[in-house]
């Protein structure tokens, strides 16, 4: 993946990176994470918006099983579903869009993924 132009302006990095620090973005990507790797799901994008809906409705992501960042089968699965690749996408579509609230960002994500195809991995 290219990095976009943007990326390469100093001052734009900082503003991108002290976007990230607030709102719980980081903590959201990082809960988002840890449920793909505990599940695995065929379809990364329909699995993601099913999480969002489930956040605006006030569900939490279902905590079993136990994480293990190492696993073999882990690394595999990041691989073949570009897992990686579809962060990084999401990220950086946040990063252009910047909502303020965190109501917002939650209409972004569920926004974003449904402009996804929902039976691919990204």
């Amino acid at each position: 993946m290219t990095a976009p132009e943007w990326t390469k302006d100093e001052k734009a990095l900082e503003e991108a990176k002290d976007y990230l620090r607030h709102g719980n973005t980081i903590d959201f990507f990082e809960e988002i994470a840890a449920a793909v790797l505990r599940e695995h799901p065929a379809s990364l994008a329909k699995y993601c918006l099913d999480l969002v809906v489930d956040k605006r409705a006030g569900k939490a992501p279902r905590a079993e099983g136990e994480f293990q960042p190492k696993r073999e089968e882990d690394n595999k699965y990041m691989r073949s579903h570009n897992v990686s690749d579809f962060l990084d996408k999401w990220i950086l579509a946040l990063l252009v869009a910047r909502p303020d609230t965190d109501a917002g960002r939650l209409d972004f994500h569920e926004t974003y993924l449904r402009s996804l195809p929902q039976t691919t991995a990204a």
